[in-house]
């Protein structure tokens, strides 16, 4: 499949609503507990009920999702260089798609339905691994089975490698010991306040932006497709 127009379309929509996304939760939330906003400290919940533009941030999270689905739809209508590709690309699609709902459902389970968050961001950050690693391995077969026919594919190869350190990273974020005491606050005179990396939090964040970057590297793979 050659690299269309089409999806230029896609990847610069994906760009666009991230940083909008990202954007807007930095510099339009108003401040929580007396400080202000933080990727380490505030939960993305905190961002629907305080941003200053709730609507258009909860539209961007539609579209965000919508990005992440979408790349299925020209897999279906057209076929790529290598045909025993196209159904790890949309298993991959799939994947992403599904672990972009997640975040958008974190929205709004707020840390007080604390089984039903605990669920989502559990599923959010396992769909996140495992689509980065499932890209991780379609970007490197790619690479080896053109290279064994004489043709170059180092965009595949650069975004199956960088698919794979984002699944190291995740993998560390799952595995990070401090998520079991995630509620712990600090002690400070007069009462408690968030620490100032609240683990939960920043693990939800940390997740979107592999999510984000896998996303990306993943459209390099696709440069061939």
């Amino acid at each position: 499949m050659d690299f269309s127009p089409l999806w230029i379309v896609l990847f610069s929509v994906l760009i666009v609503c991230s940083l909008a996304i990202i954007f807007l939760a930095k510099f339009a939330t108003k401040p929580v507990d007396s400080y202000r906003f933080s990727f380490k400290r505030v939960f993305p919940f905190e961002v629907i009920n305080r941003d200053q533009n709730s609507l258009v941030y909860r539209i961007l999270l539609c579209v965000f999702v919508a990005a992440s689905f979408a790349p299925i739809f020209i897999h279906l209508t057209g076929g790529g260089l290598i045909e025993n590709a196209q159904g790890i690309s949309i298993a991959i699609c799939c994947v992403y798609g599904f672990a972009a709902i997640s975040f958008a459902f974190l929205h709004y389970f707020d840390a007080t339905h604390t089984v039903v968050h605990l669920v989502l961001v559990v599923l959010f950050l396992c769909l996140t691994l495992l689509g980065n690693a499932l890209a991780c391995i379609k970007g490197i077969n790619v690479y080896y089975t053109l290279a064994q026919h004489d043709q170059q594919a180092y965009s595949s190869l650069v975004g199956g490698i960088i698919c794979g350190l984002v699944s190291l990273f995740g993998i560390i974020l799952a595995l990070n010991p401090s998520l079991k005491n995630w509620a712990i606050l600090s002690k400070i005179e007069g009462g408690f306040e968030r620490p100032k990396v609240f683990v939960l939090a920043f693990t939800e964040w940390a997740s979107f932006f592999l999510l984000i970057i896998g996303e990306i590297a993943n459209f390099l793979i696709l440069l061939i497709q």
